[in-house]
């Protein structure tokens, strides 16, 4: 084989090793348990916001749990104030530098875009959009309360190893995100 032949084969096959290697490095970047606990308040009915509200402790915590070679268990439980929440899970599938998660099932929201939910690291955060475009319509806003955004970021410094984890692959949102990815993508069915 010739070397003008030869360089163009090796070049596409590092092009081929080093892309099939990029969900595998931000799988592991990411995977673990992101905690976060902060004192919320509820408005106590009548009066104004601050005036008489009733603390309380709340958390955000996100657990990523590698699935296979191009997919990944995301679970966000977000805590905001008056006892709103976001609670969301499925298998996010690489795509573009980050993992997305495409729920299956229509909005519930007249005319909204179905959700996804991208998971990527930037400038050293974990950060969680549901939003295409940073002035689009939030597209799993079905999961939140009023006063609750899918629109997070938390420090890389946050991460711990799941210590958990059967009783989490066990959960009836893992095995709903499993039932969902094998409908929806019928080759990862084991």
């Amino acid at each position: 084989m010739t070397p003008k032949i030869l360089i163009p084969l090796l070049a596409a096959l590092c092009a081929c090793t080093a892309s099939a290697q990029e969900p595998a490095h931000l799988m592991q970047k990411i995977a673990g348990v992101y905690k976060h606990r902060f004192m919320s308040a509820t408005i106590t009915p009548g009066k104004a916001p601050g005036e008489a509200d009733v603390p309380y402790q709340a958390e955000d915590v996100i657990e990523i749990v590698p699935y296979d070679a191009d997919h990944v268990y995301v679970r966000a439980h977000l805590d905001f104030y008056n006892g709103h929440m976001c609670d969301i899970a499925g298998m996010g599938r690489y795509e573009q530098g980050a993992f997305v998660y495409h729920d299956p099932a229509p909005s519930p929201l007249p005319e909204a875009p179905q959700c996804a939910l991208r998971v990527s690291v930037e400038h050293g955060q974990l950060t969680l959009t549901d939003r295409a475009t940073p002035d689009a319509v939030s597209s799993c806003r079905a999961y939140c309360g009023v006063r609750g955004s899918l629109e997070y970021s938390i420090g890389m410094d946050k991460r711990r190893p799941i210590r958990y984890l059967d009783r989490l692959k066990a959960s009836r949102e893992y095995r709903k995100a499993i039932d969902d990815l094998h409908a929806t993508e019928p080759q990862t069915a084991p």
